[in-house]
């Protein structure tokens, strides 16, 4: 039996709307789906298909045990992928990707894998014609060509480019977040680094809030992004756990949904420490990452006018809402130049966006690749 996995969010943007479109149509494959979303109740429907196995939300040791049933994992996302964590993640399990070879998702998709290369209207029609391709293929991608790929993204090479990114090896290190309980792929990943380091001798303390689960945890999200002005609470908090602490090196991880540029400020006044900042994805020069196709969409450098224009000529709602973001942001963008010592993002090619859009030199902004999930 040909086997396929999908795992991750249930959302549109992730592609996950073309696999529920594409389903029934493969009556003698098995799908494998682990994660959580807004199309959950759309995959649920389909309980009539045979071979439809759903398991909610796992962690990755979970997804392990069906290893064996699996010939391909599925990433259909159409936006652009700033690295493509959970793509490096089932390739070191021995699991090709299918999905658009473009972004940090270039470097782990195989030609044979590459949506660009199947004809098609959609992502569905050309995920359709992939899959129809590969089953009738015998031979399987060689192991020894997706451990030449996985082989760059180690624990070990992570932790020697972080060092190398030190001026002085820090002991005491803060890893700061909006929030820090694992409700999602980059707060699990924060942990994940904090782990990593602690195995390596060095101290290191997460701070940041708690997102409660559902309906509560949207409403904070919202309230944060209203009230984020009058958060003061926050960096008064913050301040005194820096004069607790001191720390070596501050590592900002998210700061758009509660935290902003408060924390900075205050990190900047009451710590020596160098301060450094991790752009996980666009949100930080674009207005709706989920809409953003291609590189060449984002323009430089970070203007009003160049802002607005990501919201592409749709409705006024939407150009409002572009409006509002980007003077929030203003506080936060002049803050983060001036306060921030090493500007990181995960991949080499958001390195001249993160550049030119803040007007940075060179060597403030650096690339620091994830790594290898266990």
């Amino acid at each position: 039996m040909f086997g396929l996995l999908y795992y991750g969010r249930l959302e549109k943007e992730k592609g996950f709307d073309s696999i529920i479109e594409m389903i029934p149509a493969f009556p003698d494959v098995d799908f494998f789906i682990f994660g959580k979303g807004s199309l959950e109740k759309e995959l649920l429907a389909l309980t009539n298909h045979h071979h439809l196995h759903y398991f909610g939300w796992q962690p990755l040791a979970k997804i392990q045990s069906y290893l064996a049933n699996i010939d391909y994992c599925l990433m259909p996302s159409e936006f652009l992928e700033t690295f493509g964590l959970s793509a490096l993640n089932a390739l070191s399990r021995g699991i090709p990707v299918i999905g658009y070879q473009k972004g940090w998702l270039e470097p782990f998709i195989l030609p044979e894998c590459n949506l660009f290369a199947y004809k098609g209207k959609n992502t569905k029609e050309r995920l359709t014609h992939c899959i129809q391709t590969l089953k009738a293929t015998p031979e399987k991608t060689k192991s020894w060509m997706l451990s030449t790929i996985v082989a760059r993204y180690t624990e070990e090479i992570w932790y020697q480019h972080f060092l190398s990114l030190c001026p002085a090896k820090p002991q005491k290190i803060v890893l700061v977040s909006d929030f820090i309980n694992k409700i999602g792929g980059i707060e699990t990943y924060l942990h994940d680094v904090k782990a990593l380091l602690e195995s390596k001798g060095h101290e290191v303390r997460l701070r940041g809030g708690h997102l409660p689960k559902g309906i509560k945890g949207r409403l904070n999200i919202w309230f944060g992004l209203i009230t984020f002005p009058f958060n003061f609470r926050s960096a008064w908090k913050f301040k005194r756990f820096l004069q607790r602490e001191k720390p070596d090196l501050v590592r900002f991880h998210s700061l758009l949904r509660h935290l902003w540029p408060h924390v900075v400020r205050i990190a900047k006044t009451h710590t020596n420490a160098p301060l450094w900042m991790m752009y996980h994805d666009f949100w930080y020069v674009y207005p709706f990452p989920k809409k953003l196709f291609f590189i060449d969409e984002v323009k430089t450098p970070l203007t009003f006018q160049h802002f607005l224009a990501g919201a592409k000529g749709e409705g006024w709602i939407r150009k409002l809402a572009t409006m509002f973001k980007y003077v929030r942001m203003q506080g936060l963008v002049k803050t983060l130049k001036k306060a921030v010592d090493v500007h990181l993002v995960p991949s080499a090619f958001m390195e001249g966006v993160v550049r030119e859009s803040y007007g940075l030199p060179a060597e403030k902004v650096k690339t620091l690749n994830h790594f290898v999930q266990k």
